[in-house]
């Protein structure tokens, strides 16, 4: 009875968090001990491991060129989709391993330029382990009726980034949804609170300025990143760009393995007090500066440098 009050009750809070219209950066960065706090007391007591917010990206292909883009993906040279049969067998043993994910959240690059999207959202839905499921947009692509029709679901929820113009069928989309009985979100620019971690080069910060880094950090939420599940988007994504990816920062799904070792690993992975894509990082510290959303880059110039 006291378990079940105790969870509820997080969730609960959890969910109301998710509709605070105030600055998310300054919101997570206040609630990530808390968050921290919550997981430990539910490992701890009641051997449940709940995760708040898990991102699964599914291609690394996009319809934007975002300077800024948060998960770096104009600097992918050959940006490829994931397997989707993969992906599936990943999602499977993390939702084995856990005993909630309140946010499930499918994003790309743009979600749905990925042909197999619908499979993926058919896993993530039908799982008693992911509360809510929440595709992520840019605006610019309608989906496949078949996508469509997959996403009639009361878990799924469309959040579509409006970035202006460059949104061009924003409101296409959200009509399309509105029809189909689709919870949809248009999210203007004011409300994206865009911030910039700064680019991939090495800060030369010793273990104590790592672990103060991390106190102001907002890294409430955990990426899935073809099968491997990192401590934060920054990790997940620049590794595959050149930052060191020792095996320690990861909890690795690729192969698989006794489901107890894998809840203590996604619990002692939640609690660590740094890692080292934090030295590649500028989050948790002044020089983590707001920024303009969606500034487009120009030229093949921008890339390179």
């Amino acid at each position: 009875m006291l378990k079940n009050i105790v969870l509820n009750t997080i969730y609960a809070i959890a969910e109301k968090g998710k509709r605070i219209g105030i600055n998310r950066e300054k919101l997570k960065s206040f609630l990530f001990p808390l968050y921290r706090c919550f997981c430990k007391i539910q490992y701890k007591l009641f051997n449940n491991v709940y995760l708040y917010h898990v991102e699964i990206p599914v291609t690394q292909k996009c319809t934007l060129r975002c300077k800024d883009c948060s998960f770096m993906m104009p600097y992918f040279e050959h940006p490829i989709d994931y397997d989707v049969e993969n992906l599936l067998v990943y999602m499977d043993r993390l939702f084995a391993s856990v005993d909630t994910i309140q946010i499930f959240r499918i994003l790309g690059g743009e979600p749905f330029v990925y042909k197999d999207q619908d499979r993926i959202i058919a896993e993530a839905v039908s799982s008693l382990k992911a509360r809510t499921v929440d595709i992520v947009t840019n605006g610019t692509i309608v989906p496949h009726e078949k996508i469509i029709k997959t996403m009639k679901n009361s878990k799924l929820t469309v959040q579509i980034s409006d970035y202006g113009e460059i949104s061009s069928n924003k409101e296409k989309l959200k009509l399309v949804c509105e029809e189909n009985g689709i919870k949809c979100i248009l999210r203007s620019m004011t409300e994206k609170n865009w911030f910039s971690a700064g680019d991939l080069h090495f800060r030369g910060r010793v273990a104590k300025e790592i672990s103060e880094q991390l106190k102001h950090c907002g890294g409430i939420c955990r990426s899935f990143q073809n099968g491997k599940r990192y401590f934060c988007l920054r990790a997940s994504f620049g590794t595959i760009l050149g930052i060191p990816d020792p095996s320690r920062d990861y909890v690795d799904f690729t192969n698989k393995m006794d489901i107890k070792e894998a809840r203590k690993q996604i619990y002692e992975l939640n609690q660590r007090k740094g890692f080292l894509a934090c030295n590649y990082c500028d989050e948790g510290t002044g020089e983590y500066m707001p920024i303009p959303p969606a500034e487009q880059i120009k030229d093949q110039e921008q890339i390179s440098i």
